[in-house]
């Protein structure tokens, strides 16, 4: 598993190690848990006494056969280090929260933390195209949201695939989204411009499409069971385009509220490829200013690729020229 995904990974553990510390010591129901394992005196937090509540829970879960008797000592270095903010894997994480059936703010608290990374000040926009940085607050006014954000994206994935004609042909999209509070039943999801439909593949279905003045229609899409504060749906789908469209130089990702781990990529057919492109970060959702670009190569299979750590109140993405 990878460590937490942040500009400086050792500031978001140390971060994220201290909140839970604190929960599983002033935590009642969390205490008492670690607290019935200690096979010495009472002290501030005993690492080998959380990571047996840890191996209780591999066993009873069945993550790990009851026949690995040694677990609970094995986990004990991974523990110390979680802890003590060295080292803090989203695995290690999730099984924390599980352990010690940590309720949703709590769970959600951790996993913000977690996911948590440095934002990107001016200096950072002005080299926006550099590899593996965030991008945030490019926008210089926020997009009407139709629809209130009960949700956080943790990671998304999403190609865009153009045709022959130059139009967007079709669009895929892997996302894994967070609670923010309980009863979260639906994602909204706005279609871009020249979109039809969206056809879900999986962790939901299509719901209601609500129109709204000044906003593309948002079709929503609804999860089996309402989620809790701090519960995590993974779901992928992909949007229809109509028949008749026309031809772009760009793809624009916006993101209002923090998203993290946001991968991109535009497919582009052996007819129709362009002559150059740049990384683009803009001012505006749709048209604005262009902050900064950089030029990249188009991949042997006629792709361009990007990967941000988080976007956050920005808009980034791909331009082109044919």
């Amino acid at each position: 598993m990878a460590g937490t995904p942040s500009a400086d990974g050792r500031v978001t553990a140390a971060a994220t190690a201290e909140l839970l510390r604190g929960l599983l010591t002033g935590r009642a129901a969390y205490r008492v848990r670690w607290e019935r394992e200690l096979r010495r005196s009472p002290g501030p937090l005993s690492a080998s006494a959380v990571a047996r509540v840890l191996a209780l829970h591999l066993w009873d879960s069945g993550e790990r056969p009851d026949t690995e008797q040694d677990l609970a000592r094995r986990l004990k270095d991974r523990v110390h280090r979680a802890l003590g903010g060295e080292f803090l894997s989203r695995e290690t994480l999730e099984w924390f929260i599980a352990a010690f059936r940590m309720n949703g703010s709590d769970a959600l608290a951790l996993r913000t933390a977690w996911c948590g990374a440095a934002p990107v000040g001016p200096a950072g926009r002005a080299g926006a195209g550099a590899d593996g940085g965030a991008v945030t607050d490019t926008l210089r006014m926020p997009q009407y949201l139709p629809v209130r954000q009960r949700h956080r994206t943790v990671s998304v994935f999403e190609r865009h695939h153009i045709g022959r004609d130059g139009a967007p042909e079709r669009h895929r999209t892997l996302r894994a989204l967070m609670a923010c509070e309980d009863g979260v039943s639906s994602f909204p999801c706005r279609l871009p411009p020249g979109a039809v439909d969206v056809t879900v593949l999986r962790g939901a279905r299509v719901g209601d499409r609500l129109e709204f003045p000044g906003s593309t229609p948002i079709v929503e899409l609804a999860f089996p069971t309402p989620l809790e504060a701090g519960q995590i749906v993974s779901l992928e789908y992909e949007v229809v385009y109509g028949a008749i469209r026309e031809p772009v130089t760009e793809y624009r990702r916006v993101a209002h509220a923090r998203a993290e781990n946001v991968d991109l990529a535009v497919e582009f057919p052996p007819s129709r490829r362009p002559a150059r492109v740049w990384w683009t970060v803009w001012d505006h959702h749709r048209d604005g200013t262009v902050l900064g670009e950089t030029p990249l190569a188009l991949s042997p299979d006629g792709s361009v690729h990007r990967f941000v750590p988080a976007l956050e109140h920005a808009a980034a993405g791909f331009r082109w020229a044919w």
